[in-house]
């Protein structure tokens, strides 16, 4: 298909903008989610992670590490306020740290009690509201039709001045992101592949 035609076919097909603007439309379409998991992948100066991520309402989360420590698992449960940490897998002792603990944040920071989509898209529309949005309403990701939003302003805490969204334009779910600092130099490329939207999950999956 050549360049025109794609275009035209985006546009008889494309998903109109939400008038409450796609950003806090896709908060909305979050916060009415029990669950999610997904395939995540990220980049960045402080390195490179592959895991397996789960999310159940009201904050319960799940990490399946594949890279670089393959095999641990990271499991957050709101009602301790702590991450048990199995190291070697489940089949090995494990042990309880604060969220706060160096062993289960990122290189940049990430904690996993605040690792949920719902907590990108706040700080992403913090963002907005202090500096500007703009939309690419004709993009595509992987043959999927998206909005494709860049979001400029003041760096927060964490030095972030400009995210790049890719959203899926049926489920607003983010497929891509990439944070930026002032100086335009990239700090991290994330992409969620194998999105699941309200999964049914074992009973034990997050207490195993």
């Amino acid at each position: 298909m050549s360049g025109l035609l794609l275009l035209m076919a985006l546009m008889l097909t494309s998903t109109p903008l939400p008038d409450s603007g796609p950003l806090q439309e896709a908060l909305a379409r979050f916060e009415r989610l029990e669950g999610y998991r997904l395939a995540l992948r990220s980049e960045g100066p402080g390195g490179n992670q592959q895991l397996r991520y789960a999310y159940r309402k009201p904050g319960l989360v799940r990490m399946d590490v594949q890279s670089p420590y393959a095999g641990a698992v990271l499991i957050y449960r709101p009602v301790s306020r702590q991450v048990r940490l199995w190291p070697f897998g489940l089949s090995w002792p494990s042990v309880a740290l604060s969220p706060e603990h160096p062993l289960v944040t990122s290189s940049r920071g990430h904690r996993v009690d605040k690792s949920d989509v719902g907590v990108l898209l706040r700080r992403v529309l913090q963002l907005q509201q202090a500096g500007e949005l703009v939309v690419q309403q004709s993009a595509t990701f992987r043959g999927r039709a998206v909005w494709h939003l860049v979001i400029t302003g003041p760096a927060g805490p964490n030095g972030v001045a400009r995210y790049e969204l890719w959203l899926d334009q049926s489920s607003l779910f983010p497929l891509k992101v990439i944070g930026s600092d002032d100086r335009g130099n990239r700090l991290e490329t994330v992409w969620l592949e194998q999105i699941e939207l309200d999964p049914v999950f074992t009973d034990n999956f997050f207490t195993p």
